[in-house]
């Protein structure tokens, strides 16, 4: 279940990678010069991936499993005959029939009847079904029960089944990353991997805790509205569930794919396998070693663990690249997102390609291959970030590519040239900061030399954008301000002003939903200046209302004027009530008691007896002084 690469498997590794290769023609096929620096850009490699070993972090935190080898099957009974035939060494097999057999009788029906006499299966309704490795919880039906029951329980009298083997034609869990120990099998192929695998389920296993989550960054929800769902929609495991407004993360159903880091704007989630800042001050040492030792141009290749432990696979693909393609490991191709990308081509790469194996975990029956919904997320945010790219008229590129468009690339990829790299990332920014860091570098370096837009559109659903208020409607109440998760809209402690600061917007909308008055809108784009997308802008500022008694501020003019609009002819509102609403709370409970001073307050317990217990305030009252000092309290 681990990813794990002994020290002998890398060092095999890094001698392959650090070969020197033959230069094919295709790869290098222009004048001397250009040879020369195709050697160097080889030798420099070589230099660099001798020095700088993969990001991994040597004490990640763990998630443990542990199986007793209790498995359940589940299907049409002649396919669970047939597969609990070649089970063995497992502490108990369970079946459950959820699918009726075929009408008509085949041969693979025949010989099923014969086998596995002691199966006795249960025939349900399957009312729930849900776990991992260790900790299955199936629940039936049974007739004349109100509630479903454990299946488990009625079983074994355990709480819980250690595996699930589906053989249905539809898998119950329909998640495309199914859970560590849920094998779903519809065809011969699906069902030799399982049955080869479960046997060796029994024991304890560890895999690595793949993500950090601080719940304090969340721009999910607020005050019973919903906000951003980006880790929700591409969680291709369904690992990731809301509880009370709050995000949170089962690790045990977690596979690592790295989506919801890379959707997500604020760092509330961030990948931790290895530490965010380790692997860019991995990718930093990678890019300059490399300039050190005499190469130029580099393009950034990612790729994740699986290749890097592929045998020679990775060793022979850069054979086939020319020597600027540098490879950085990561754990999954959706681990790096447009943070690392943006940071890689301020530190002079000329372009980032991310290395899939293009296919989808989908299609192909098992968990390799790269998840539908982390390609769709890559898909758009490297839409995303060439847009920046382009508004800065940058010429580097990122692209997500199978190895034969990765060759192709390489092989018809006219030379490029290479910003001047930053001096030193800030490897403890948060993503937000990371992202502003290396766009108001490149910024910097190209309004020199070229003219640039303003502000680029992006598309729906991009995490940067403007906060718009129409003014003529907006009573400065704050709503949007005390709602907004990220502080990027702001307010004035001294005088009515709510200010935006757009470098901190990430479009999750709970601002508009917010706003009772529904003037508040949100328009995706990027403001390519760093000083006008970094500083406070103000989206609207009145004078306060000051109170007509004393002269105090106490509200806006606006929220003064609605109020007076709306209540104007209000039953309970009279000349005197619609003053009293341009006065502070103290004058208006001042001028109420001057103008109706209202009944004796101890009318109603006049000439009534205490009670047992009671102070009767009525009795002690006087005249001349009110209530007497002398209270008298009945036992």
């Amino acid at each position: 279940m681990n990813r794990t690469t002994t020290e002998q498997k890398q060092e095999q590794q890094l001698q392959d990678l650090t070969q020197p290769a033959m230069l094919s023609d295709q790869a290098c096929q222009v004048d001397s010069r250009a040879l020369s620096q195709c050697d160097s850009n080889r030798s420099a490699r070589a230099q660099v991936l001798a020095q700088v070993s993969p990001a991994i972090n040597l004490a990640a935190a763990g998630v443990s499993f542990n199986s007793q080898g209790r498995l359940l099957i589940i299907g049409p009974e002649h396919r669970i005959r047939l597969a609990a035939s070649r089970l063995e060494n497992l502490a108990s097999v369970t079946a459950l029939v959820t699918e009726a057999m075929p009408a008509q009788v085949d041969a693979e029906m025949k010989v099923a009847a014969e086998l596995v006499a002691e199966l006795q299966p249960y025939r349900l309704p399957l009312a729930r079904l849900g776990g991992y490795l260790g900790q299955f919880e199936v629940m039936v039906e049974l007739d004349g029960q109100l509630q479903s029951q454990n299946l488990a329980k009625l079983a074994h009298g355990v709480d819980r089944f250690d595996l699930v083997l589906d053989l249905g034609q539809q898998p119950q869990l329909t998640m495309e990353l199914k859970p560590v120990g849920y094998f779903a099998a519809s065809d011969s192929t699906q069902l030799d991997r399982a049955l080869a695998e479960i046997p060796s389920l029994k024991g304890g296993f560890e895999k690595p805790q793949y993500f950090k989550i601080h719940s304090d960054l969340c721009a999910h929800s607020g005050s019973g509205m919903t906000g951003c769902t980006r880790c929700l929609d591409v969680c291709p495991a369904d690992a990731i569930s809301v509880s009370r407004g709050t995000v949170q993360i089962d690790s045990h159903l977690c596979h690592g794919a790295g989506g919801c880091a890379s959707a997500c704007p604020t760092s509330a989630i961030r990948y931790g396998f290895p530490q965010p800042g380790l692997l860019l001050d991995t990718m930093q040492r990678l890019l300059n070693g490399y300039r050190q030792a005499g190469g130029e141009a580099p393009q950034l290749l990612l790729h994740d663990a699986a290749l890097a432990e592929a045998g020679d696979v990775l060793a022979e693909l850069l054979n086939q690249l020319p020597g600027h393609y540098l490879p950085l490991q990561i754990e999954e191709m959706g681990s790096a997102g447009i943070e690392v990308w943006l940071s890689a081509i301020a530190l002079g790469a000329t372009g980032v390609s991310l290395l899939s194996d293009g296919r989808s975990s989908a299609n192909n029956g098992s968990d390799s291959g790269l998840p539908e919904s982390v390609r769709v997320l890559l898909d758009s945010e490297i839409e995303t970030a060439n847009r920046l790219l382009s508004g800065l008229q940058l010429s580097a590129r990122v692209a997500l590519v199978d190895q034969n468009e990765l060759i192709a690339q390489a092989q018809s990829a006219v030379s490029q040239r290479s910003i001047t790299p930053i001096a030193q990332l800030d490897l403890q920014a948060d993503k937000r900061q990371q992202i502003s860091q290396a766009m108001s570098y490149l910024y910097q370096q190209q309004t020199a030399a070229h003219p640039l837009a303003t502000e680029l559109t992006l598309t729906n659903g991009a995490s940067f954008g403007r906060v718009d208020v129409k003014t003529d409607d907006c009573t400065l109440c704050m709503s949007c301000v005390s709602i907004c998760p990220t502080k990027a809209l702001t307010s004035a402690s001294d005088t009515p002003r709510l200010s935006f600061v757009e470098d901190c917007c990430v479009q999750c909308g709970l601002c508009t939903q917010a706003c009772p008055e529904s003037v508040v809108t949100i328009t995706p784009r990027y403001l390519l200046d760093p000083e006008l997308r970094t500083q406070p802008q103000v989206l609207h500022e009145e004078k306060p209302f000051c109170c007509v008694s004393c002269g105090e501020p106490f509200a806006t003019q606006s929220v003064v004027t609605l109020m007076l609009k709306k209540l104007t002819g209000h039953s309970m509102f009279d000349s005197d009530g619609l003053r009293r609403l341009e006065m502070c709370a103290d004058c208006r409970v001042i001028d109420i008691v001057k103008t109706d001073p209202g009944d004796d307050l101890f009318a109603f317990a006049k000439g009534r007896s205490a009670e047992a217990g009671e102070i009767n305030l009525a009795q002690q009252q006087t005249a001349s002084t009110g209530v007497s000092d002398d209270v008298e309290v009945q036992p």
